[in-house]
């Protein structure tokens, strides 16, 4: 290998990470030394209990807004901050982890939800809206346990065009936005990793230049890349933009590369289950 010291090093780094092979997360907690009067704790845990306690502050967060005096100035915090003192309302309450009901999308195969009704399938892996993912017997216990709402919905989805449904509203639908959700369990933006619960709904084609509001048009962006797009496909490229090809919601860059999220649960979308 011939190359700069940079160069170099990251090929050596590379090789020895492949012949490591990937180092297992354990559970724990992690408190850093004190510096400047602040301090950092981690905790690592399992997908589904770290996304349950984050669903919980949550919910924490909600109640706090719901109860704010009306007429009252709120200031607008970053989400980092509102979970931080969420969490600190919530310890000194007294109150434990909540189970939350899911408002998550889960995206599955007709042949596989049919597996684990039967029972069946301990080996089916799910991808969800919040980011994370279950098996087959965990869907089905929270199913049981009614975890899963009283009200299920079945999308259908063309493997050209995409969801099928249409509407002219210039909001979209409850309907429209699990259909969108379904579709891209997380940003389609190359290496996002933010969960479809937390994205807006994006409309390819700006409704402002006469997209409709339609399963097909829209798509799901996190905050931050649904405000970076390049909207109007006629402008000069700036930043890159989603769109539509053969059904399938891929990112453009602005030197007209088509690049795909690489993200597990993107794969696992209602239309990479076609």
């Amino acid at each position: 290998m011939t190359g700069s010291h940079e160069e170099v090093n990251a090929y050596a780094t590379a090789c020895v990470a492949e012949l490591l092979g990937p180092t297992p997360k354990k559970p724990g907690m992690r408190f850093s030394r004190p510096k400047d009067g602040m301090c950092t704790v981690t905790v690592t845990d399992t997908q589904r209990r770290i996304t349950d306690f984050e669903k919980t502050l949550d919910a924490v967060s909600e109640v706090r807004a719901s109860n704010a005096a009306p007429g009252s100035q709120t200031v607008a915090k970053k989400r980092s901050r509102e979970l931080l003192d969420s969490l600190w309302e919530h310890l000194d309450s007294g109150a434990g982890l909540m189970t939350p009901a899911y408002r998550t999308v889960i995206a599955i195969g007709l042949e596989d939800c049919v597996e684990v009704l039967r029972g069946e399938g301990n080996d089916v892996i799910i991808a969800l809206s919040d980011g994370t993912t279950m098996t087959g017997a965990e869907m089905l216990s929270a199913l049981m346990a009614g975890q899963l709402g009283s009200e299920i919905f079945a999308g259908l989805f063309h493997p050209v065009h995409g969801p099928v449904n249409l509407y002219s509203a210039r909001f979209a639908s409850a309907k429209q936005r699990i259909l969108a959700t379904a579709e891209n369990l997380v940003c389609p933006w190359p290496d996002c990793n933010v969960p479809a619960d937390r994205c807006q709904v994006h409309h390819i084609h700006p409704h402002n230049l006469g997209g409709h509001t339609k399963p097909t048009n829209l798509t799901m962006l996190c905050k931050y890349h649904n405000g970076v797009n390049d909207d109007n496909p006629k402008a000069p490229p700036r930043n890159g933009r989603v769109h539509r090809e053969g059904g399938r919601v891929r990112y453009r860059s602005p030197g007209g590369r088509e690049l795909e999220n690489t993200h597990l649960n993107s794969s696992l979308g209602a239309f990479g289950l076609i």
